[in-house]
């Protein structure tokens, strides 16, 4: 079976993010955004099948590309740019202890 380049790449991405929860969110975060995604039907069959995927890492995969879930909401927000105002008031919170980082 030929891998394309967006398995490939997947594949390589869960290598590397390994059990790193938060920087598996950032690979699918280029993966993904408002318009959808970049996986053919074909292409998520691949993935499912693939023993080199964890079935965590497949599993916020597919919750990722699933319109309307947290995890896709979640996704397409680290896409989004933020304004100035809006980083200085996080930075106001978390100086003040009203806020926690969150990646």
């Amino acid at each position: 079976m030929e891998r394309n380049q967006a398995l490939q790449y997947i594949i390589l991405a869960s290598e590397h993010a390994g059990s790193d929860f938060v920087l598996w969110l950032r690979y699918l975060s280029k993966w993904v955004d408002r318009s959808g995604h970049i996986f053919s039907s074909s292409d998520i069959a691949q993935i499912a099948n693939e023993k080199k995927i964890s079935p965590f890492q497949k599993t916020i995969l597919l919750e990722a590309i699933t319109p309307g879930t947290p995890t896709n909401e979640y996704i397409i927000k680290l896409r989004e740019p933020r304004d100035k105002a809006e980083i200085l008031a996080i930075e106001r919170r978390l100086r003040n202890g009203e806020q926690f980082y969150q990646a």
